[in-house]
């Protein structure tokens, strides 16, 4: 049995690499979007997954010596979107303006500047104290967006709190499955309120 399920990766991790190699380029790390679970499975040869279930795929990893989870989203067995989201916690929240900046001025080089780079103040009091940003930060008054765009690809960085806690992260979503991520949204209900 073992053997038979070594041989099947095996397989899969083969055609996955040469599907991938004849000229295509990836969208998200070593991956297409459309791929099913099995061929993103293979596509990382050297993490395991610490969760799966129904339309998801988690890892742990490290981006910029960060550690992160990296995620995986499908619809229909199609890949249609993945992030980074900071698996590090931070007891001064000014630590995580810097990593946005980090993960942000990553994605400007490979991507060039951002379409769109915003601060969003719901609370001015701390606005013109730049030491206390990270109050700010933490409790809920700024949030940080930047976004590019590709041919396929629709990638922003975000930073803000949510249901106290600081999240931090990367996500990279496919224009041509936006209408799975809608109804994949739908079906899961992923807005409780």
């Amino acid at each position: 049995m073992f053997r038979k399920v070594l041989a099947i990766a095996f397989i899969i991790t083969l055609s996955v690499q040469a599907k991938l190699s004849w000229g295509e380029s990836y969208n998200f790390r070593y991956t297409r979007w459309g791929m099913t679970e099995d061929e993103v499975i293979a596509s990382e040869t050297k993490l395991e997954p610490i969760e799966k279930r129904e339309n998801l795929i988690k890892y742990k990893t490290q981006v910029l010596g960060k550690n992160v989870e990296l995620v995986y989203l499908f619809a229909q067995n199609k890949l249609i979107g993945s992030s980074y989201k900071l698996d590090d916690n931070y007891l001064n929240s000014q630590r995580f303006i810097n990593t946005y900046n980090k993960f942000k001025e990553k994605l400007i080089q490979k991507y060039g500047p951002a379409q769109k780079d915003e601060t969003f103040w719901s609370n001015d009091i701390y606005r013109n104290l730049s030491s206390k940003r990270g109050l700010a930060l933490s409790l809920g008054h700024v949030e940080y967006l930047a976004i590019w765009e590709t041919p396929d690809t629709m990638i922003n960085c975000t930073l803000k709190e949510v249901n106290y806690y600081v999240n931090c992260s990367v996500n990279y979503w496919s224009k041509e499955f936006s209408a799975l991520k809608e109804e994949l949204k739908k079906k899961d209900n992923l807005d409780p309120f």
